[in-house]
């Protein structure tokens, strides 16, 4: 079943998705573009990847023909890109940490990309 949704009816938890993955994106670029390595950088760092967790998790119950897509893959990779960057910052493994965190946010970016496919309920939405 084809799932197609205007903007006043989408389910509360699109606009949860939509929320954090935004706000993901503008944050993940502040932690990015700063110095890294002071308070204010794992401060940022844990919010943007709490957001990050939230963004994945939500995505799993956006769904446009009642089932899963390529996108979902994404949100599965970026869910173990995410926790082995965490793990590698508590081993001191700057450089993994720095390679994982740059992944994933490139992987933010290109699913937001990839949201806005014509085809898909964004891009229909900003598209028309």
């Amino acid at each position: 079943m084809q799932h197609t949704y205007s903007i006043a009816t989408a389910p509360v938890i699109v606009w949860v998705h939509l929320f954090v993955a935004l706000t993901s994106l503008v944050l993940g670029a502040v932690v990015l573009i700063r110095r890294k390595g002071t308070p204010t950088h794992r401060r940022l760092g844990r919010v943007w990847a709490a957001l990050m967790y939230m963004a994945a998790t939500t995505s799993f119950w956006i769904q446009a023909r009642d089932h899963f897509s390529v996108i979902h893959v994404l949100s599965v990779i970026m869910l173990i890109s995410l926790t082995y960057a965490l793990y590698a910052i508590r081993r001191g493994r700057v450089k993994t940490h720095k390679i994982c965190m740059q992944s994933t946010y490139a992987g933010l970016i290109g699913a937001g990309v990839f949201t806005l496919l014509p085809y898909r309920m964004l891009g229909q939405w900003v598209f028309g």
